[in-house]
């Protein structure tokens, strides 16, 4: 896809790590397209995300309904898709979004999830939800901050 520069899976959505690391380490993005149903329907968390981002990146918080519309008619800038769970990520691309790289920053220990990798962890649910989009040719790479090695998903889901 068109000035997708990257897509993140993190539950923290926008946080210091995303304005401090990532978007220094890919100084084309433009903008930021978070992509989460309940956020996209309050207007402080749109309002804190707004005001934790650099003043020359522009964001947007929307559901994945309206998202995959502004997917489907193309990106202007480059982009960061932030979201916060594997499951939002598999229904963009089954709406018949191109995505073709995936990087897991941060899925903390919740309920129904066990240790992927680290300070990584995964439901059965969303480990197969990994399956799925490594065997469509996805890359799926676990990498906190970019100074630290990328990890690669398949290796890790057996």
């Amino acid at each position: 896809m068109n000035n997708l520069e990257f897509t993140r899976i993190d539950d923290r959505l926008i946080h210091g790590q995303v304005c401090a690391a990532w978007l220094k380490s890919i100084p084309s993005i433009k903008h930021i397209l978070v992509i989460d149903d309940d956020a996209s329907k309050d207007p402080f968390m749109s309002e804190m995300f707004s005001l934790l981002v650099p003043t020359h990146i522009t964001i947007e918080i929307q559901s994945v309904e309206n998202a995959t519309k502004i997917l489907k008619d193309g990106l202007i800038e480059p982009t960061m898709i932030i979201v916060k769970l594997p499951l939002t990520i598999k229904r963009i691309i089954d709406n018949g979004i191109d995505i073709n790289f995936i990087n897991v920053g941060g899925m903390g220990m919740t309920t129904g999830r066990k240790k992927l990798f680290q300070n990584i962890s995964a439901s059965d649910e969303e480990r197969n939800i990994f399956k799925e989009l490594i065997d469509k040719g996805i890359k799926v790479e676990i990498q906190i901050i970019p100074a630290q090695r990328q990890v690669d998903v398949a290796s890790l889901i057996k």
